[in-house]
């Protein structure tokens, strides 16, 4: 059916409509497509690598991340009118990991947490909900427990 439509005269912008459609596809091979996106907390610190420019305070900033579907992390850094002012990229590593005993408090199934690589250091974000706001953690006890690998999936 393709072939019939690039040889008729009924479609003559098909090879271009065809172009643009692989296109479309191998870049999305090769980057991988957002899976999801979250905002992280404003009274969360910012992960490392993800540096405030002088004369900023956190307050001034607001970060998001965006989660790939071939395990990339992308964390965007802005300032309060929204301009991009910086960028860092990380690896997902495995799969999101539930704590073997769950604090109290919390809905099931939460909090939820992702190990994100970035250049060599592992970042944990929490999902202490199920919304779009996430956390940095720096507990002791959650990142020792997840990274000897008794955290369950």
């Amino acid at each position: 059916m393709i072939q019939w439509l690039l040889q008729s005269r009924l479609c003559p912008r098909a090879k271009n409509v065809q172009l643009i459609v692989a296109v479309c596809v191998s870049s999305c091979a090769m980057s991988g497509c957002v899976e999801s996106n979250f905002r992280i907390a404003s009274e969360s610190r910012l992960p490392r690598g993800l540096a405030i420019p002088p004369g900023l305070t956190r307050a001034d900033v607001s970060a998001t991340v965006d989660y790939y579907t071939l395990g990339q992390a992308k964390f965007i850094l802005r300032d309060k009118s929204g301009r991009k002012i910086g960028t860092v990229t990380g690896h997902i590593e495995g799969n999101p990991l539930h704590l073997r005993t769950p604090p109290q408090g919390y809905e099931p199934r939460y909090p939820v947490y992702e190990l994100i690589v970035i250049n060599g250091v592992t970042e944990i974000m929490e999902h202490r909900r199920p919304d779009d706001i996430l956390y940095v953690t720096d507990d002791p006890g959650i990142r020792e427990e997840l990274s000897v690998g008794r955290g369950v999936q």
